[in-house]
Order: structure tokens, then C-alpha cells, then sequence
């Protein structure tokens, strides 16, 4: 009589097949979560280095400079368009002047024109940040030297950075890897163009960029990413300006004397339309402030979009009744 059941062989036969099909199963899902690890970090990568070189060219884009007049002194000029520490990538180092800043709402104007400046820090690990400082007021003189990293005004932009520089292309297309606008070559000028270059450490699971010290052999940066922008502001010669000005100016005052008498009087003003100064609305809210502090915020709201407006055009409109502006 035959007996049923499994043989030896044939148990040792289904373990076996079990695990190399169970083996298979478990090194496609480690591969697989592998490389949807490495897509994710990679488009992270991607969205922080886009972010990065979004503020670094917003800036250089509205980069501005005045220049200086022969007869003044270099150390007395504010201006100033500054690249050194050169490297691979070109100037790890920036300092400028820019008109990217974004004025507060409020019932006076404010200036968009900032002084930006960026450099790299060396953390303990070896790894570096890219750290950016702002001012939004012109120094006395000509001042090269950069913030302190512990400055209030200095913030770190990123963590994690391999490298970071700027190419900044002259007039003739030379790629530069560092520009002083202060020096006697490239008194007030500015660059046409930059190339902005940024890399990248890998991440942990945590999103914490990895530490260089830990960095295994096979473990690389980011390949280089690389941002071109255009300066469209030309420096601004204000001496050559002011002259044009005085001559326009002279012109019309020859222009106003229809008498020819030598000097500009009542006959010669008779039929002019009124250009006397206009009274903004910011400035009527300021010889109303307490008035303006009682409104409901949306009120207040209504108002300051009209701030740059001439009052007596606008005025009837408001909705609160103000005395002194006209």
C-alpha cells in the first residue's frame, strides 16, 4: 500500500523555489524604492536649486549703478559693483546695489534700491551655506568689505551648498570671475551679463543635507547647475544727465520769455495751464495721520493704493474728509 503525502526531496524542492521566488520579489522592491528615493530627492534637489538661483538672479537682474564723476573721490562714491574670491564656478562673493527690494505698504513711499550681498560659510562639517545680507540704505562712502556672518541682517539663503559662483561677462563678452567697479579698469561699469553656477550636497531620508565628512566614495554632488541672466540697468552717469537737464532747462526758460524782455513775467505766463507741485495722497495722509489710524482697515487699504496720487485729483473720492491738503 502506497502512502500519501510529500517527500523530502520534493519539500527541499518547494523551500528552494519559494525563496529564490520570495528573493526576487524582495530585490525589485529594494530596487524599486531605491530609485523612487533617489527621483525624489533628485526633483527636491531640483526644486531647491531652481529657488536659489531665482533669488540670487532677481537680484543681478535689478542690479544698479551710478557713475562716479571724474572730479570725486573713489572713496567718497557709495556705488559700487563688487565679485571676488574667485573659484571654478567664478566669484564665490558678491556685493551691489540692487532695485529688486519690495517696498512695504505704507502711507509714505519707500525706495525700492537696496545694497545685496551674498557669500559662502563653512560649517563645521565642512559643507557650506550660502548667505545673504540687504540693506536698504546707500553707505557715506565707499565701503568694500563685507557684513559679519553673525550681522542681523545676514540670513543663510541655503544649506548644503558644494559650490556656488558667478561669471559676470563684459561688454567685449569676456566671462570674468571677478569685477570691481571701484577700481580705475572698470570704473563704474557694469557687467551685461551673469552666469550663475550652484551644486548641491545629497540629502538624508530626513531632507538634512548629508555631511562631506560622511559622504561615501560612491556619493557625488549634484551635477552643476548653472542660471544666465541679463543686467538690463545701464549705469546711470547723473553728471552728464544733470547737464542735459540744466540745457533743457535754459531752453525753456528762453522759451518762456515770449516778450523778449530778459525776463520771465506776467505776459509771458498769460495762457500757461497750472503746474504748480502736487500734493500726493501720501503726503496729506501724513498731516492726517491720527485721522487715517481711525479708519477701518479696509479704508486704509483704499487709500494706500491711491498713495502716489495727486490729492486734488482724487480727493472727493476718499472716504474720509481731511483738512490742509490741497
Amino acid at each position: 500500500m502506497r502512502r500519501s503525502g510529500f517527500t523530502i526531496l520534493e519539500m527541499l524542492a518547494v523551500v528552494l523555489l519559494t525563496g529564490i521566488v520570495l528573493t526576487a520579489v524582495v530585490t525589485f522592491y529594494i530596487n524599486l524604492s531605491r530609485a523612487n528615493r533617489a527621483a525624489l530627492e533628485l526633483v527636491r534637489a531640483d526644486r531647491r536649486t531652481v529657488a536659489i538661483l531665482d533669488r540670487v538672479a532677481r537680484d543681478l537682474e535689478g542690479a544698479v549703478l551710478v557713475m562716479k564723476p571724474a572730479e570725486l573721490d573713489p572713496l567718497a562714491h557709495p556705488w559700487l559693483f563688487l565679485a571676488d574670491s574667485e573659484g571654478e564656478l567664478g566669484a564665490s562673493r558678491l556685493k551691489f546695489a540692487s532695485r529688486s527690494r519690495l517696498p512695504r505698504v505704507s502711507a509714505l513711499r519707500e525706495s525700492d534700491l537696496e545694497v545685496v550681498a551674498y557669500w559662502l560659510d563653512e560649517r563645521e562639517d565642512g559643507s557650506l551655506d550660502l548667505v545673504r545680507w540687504s540693506h536698504p540704505h546707500l553707505p557715506e562712502g565707499l565701503d568694500r568689505a563685507f557684513p559679519a556672518p553673525d550681522d542681523p541682517a545676514a540670513a543663510v539663503l541655503a544649506h548644503g551648498i558644494a559650490a556656488f559662483g558667478v561669471r559676470l561677462q563684459s561688454e567685449t563678452g569676456d566671462l570674468l570671475g571677478a569685477w570691481d567697479s571701484s577700481q580705475l579698469v572698470d570704473t563704474s561699469q557694469l557687467p551685461v551679463a551673469a552666469e550663475i553656477s550652484l551644486v548641491l550636497l545629497p540629502e538624508t531620508d530626513e531632507g538634512a543635507p548629508v555631511e562631506v565628512d560622511t559622504l561615501a566614495a560612491d556619493e557625488k554632488p549634484f551635477e552643476v547647475a548653472t542660471r544666465r541672466v541679463l543686467l538690463p540697468l545701464r549705469p546711470l552717469d547723473l553728471a552728464k544727465q544733470l547737464d542735459e537737464d540744466g540745457a533743457a532747462q535754459s531752453e525753456d526758460e528762453d522759451e518762456a520769455d515770449e516778450d523778449e524782455d530778459g525776463e520771465e513775467d506776467d505776459e509771458d505766463l498769460a495762457g500757461d495751464p497750472d503746474d504748480t507741485a502736487c500734493m500726493t495722497v501720501a503726503q496729506c495722509v501724513a498731516l492726517n495721520q491720527a485721522q487715517f489710524n481711525a479708519l477701518p482697515a479696509e479704508a486704509q487699504a483704499v487709500i494706500q493704493s491711491m498713495s502716489g496720487l495727486c490729492f486734488r485729483d482724487v480727493g472727493a473720492s476718499l472716504p474720509v474728509a481731511v483738512s490742509g491738503c490741497q
